[in-house]
Order: C-alpha cells, then structure tokens, then sequence
C-alpha cells in the first residue's frame, strides 16, 4: 500500500495578466501617407516582406501579448483597383469561414469624413479574429489584420484580445491621411 499514491484534482484556473497602462504615442513614418496613435507598449516594425508591397507595410507587435498586427497599405487609381483591393480583402477574411462560427462586418466612418472602411469580427476558432481595411475611396487603403503567434484557444485569450482590440480602436479613432 505504500507505493499507491492519492491524486487529488487542481482546481481549474488561468495566468494572471498584466495589462500595459494605456498610454499612446504618434506613429508617423516618413514613407507613409497615414498616421495614427499607438499604444507604447506595441512595436512598429517594417514587414519583411516589404520589398514585395512597397515601403508601407508594417508589423505593430504587442510583445506583452505574442501577437501582431500586420498592416499593408496601397495606393490605387481607378474604382475597379479599390475594387480588387477590398476582394482581396474579403476573400483573406472569408478563406476562415470554415473555421469561424461568424462573422460579422462593422462598417467605419471617420469623424471627419476622410476615410471610411469595414471591421470584420470573427467569431469561434480562427487563426485571426479581426480584421479591417480603411479607405480615402479615392487612391488610399490600408489592410490590417490581427494574428497570435501561437495557436490559441479563444475562450483562454479572449479577455487579452478584447485589450488589444480597444487599442486597435483607438488607432483607428486617430488614424488620418497624410
């Protein structure tokens, strides 16, 4: 009887997080026709695969959480341009269909009318669960869309989403053209 051992189950539980103070700085890169706030504790950061997309494209990581928002802009001349731009967009968010439960689209307006734009919400397990392009509708569009560097449980990151997600609001409240 000595060598049995008694288990007793762990009661369930999750890391504590600590959240970042909300504090914001101007992200303003020379190459870019866009500025906005961004939280300090995010790093911009050239999308390696820049080369490919133009000098516009950047990664803004939130290292306290291993995620990263990428960001690519583009510049387009005609309607059928923007349109290619926002179908491509739709089929980058749709291609998770299979994997979400939903997925919802917010529509953007700024407060002063210089962009407008859709967020897509999507709900269950994805690989990425938000999504959005802005747009001048006349030459400028700008795609972002946010992804965990490690595959997650959304039900377990969910309370650190919603975080980032406020912030990514808040860029998006800020956001203007150059």
């Amino acid at each position: 009887m000595a060598c049995e051992k008694t288990y007793a189950p762990k009661p369930e539980c999750y890391p504590r997080i600590y959240y970042p103070e909300r504090v914001y700085n101007m992200f303003d890169s020379a190459h870019c026709n866009f500025s906005f706030e961004k939280p300090v504790y995010a790093l911009m950061t050239k999308d390696p695969r820049y080369t490919y997309g133009g000098p516009c494209w950047y990664n803004m990581v939130f290292e306290p959480f291993n995620a990263t928002l990428h960001l690519s802009y583009h510049e387009f001349n005609t309607d059928k341009a923007f349109d290619s731009l926002f179908e491509d967009t739709r089929k980058m968010v749709y291609k998770h269909i299979v994997r979400a439960d939903d997925i919802e689209e917010i529509e953007v307006e700024s407060n002063n009318e210089n962009f407008s734009g859709l967020i897509f919400r999507l709900k269950g397990n994805t690989a990425t669960n938000f999504n959005f392009y802005l747009s001048d509708n006349k030459q400028k569009y700008l795609r972002g869309a946010l992804y965990f560097n490690e595959k997650t449980n959304p039900d377990s990151v969910a309370p650190v989403f919603d975080f980032m997600v406020e912030d990514i609001m808040h860029m998006m409240k800020t956001f203007k053209w150059n």
